[in-house]
């Protein structure tokens, strides 16, 4: 298994593995920079959306659920991490936070976020949530 940027050549391939992975979601896969783990296929996926200079959002952190444990995940990170220079947000529900925490993420109110960041989070729905939904804000560097 190898991880790496993707490039557009990718696309295809990392929208049926989203579709497959989370078939309740809609994405996007020309937005903002993927990173992708392969095994032929694609495993794992993580993407960085600039939403202002040195703003970046992390947004679909997902492992194919039969390769999960596995450290792709955390690989994944670390590669978007490695790539990008500038202040990461996300967003994600409460037994992730132990996840984004090993990579420096810390839990912040939705309204400390800069605004783009807060628009972003809108955009997607992320905020305000449907009452008994909780989405945790973290952000890291």
């Amino acid at each position: 298994m190898f991880i790496t940027k993707a490039s557009r050549h990718d696309k295809s391939d990392i929208q049926t593995f989203l579709e497959n992975e989370w078939p309740h979601e809609e994405f996007n896969v020309d937005r903002g920079t993927a990173f992708i783990a392969r095994e032929g296929a694609v495993v794992g996926h993580a993407r960085l959306i600039e939403v202002a200079p040195q703003t970046l959002v992390v947004e679909e952190v997902v492992v194919k659920e039969d390769k999960r444990r596995q450290g792709i995940g955390s690989r994944l990170m670390e590669a978007a991490m490695n790539n990008k220079g500038g202040k990461l947000f996300l967003c994600c529900h409460a037994e992730h936070i132990p996840f984004y925490e090993k990579f420096g993420f810390s839990a912040r109110p939705f309204e400390e976020l800069p605004e783009e960041v807060q628009q972003h989070h809108r955009s997607e729905g992320d905020h305000p949530t449907e009452e008994g939904h909780v989405h945790f804000f973290m952000t890291a560097r």
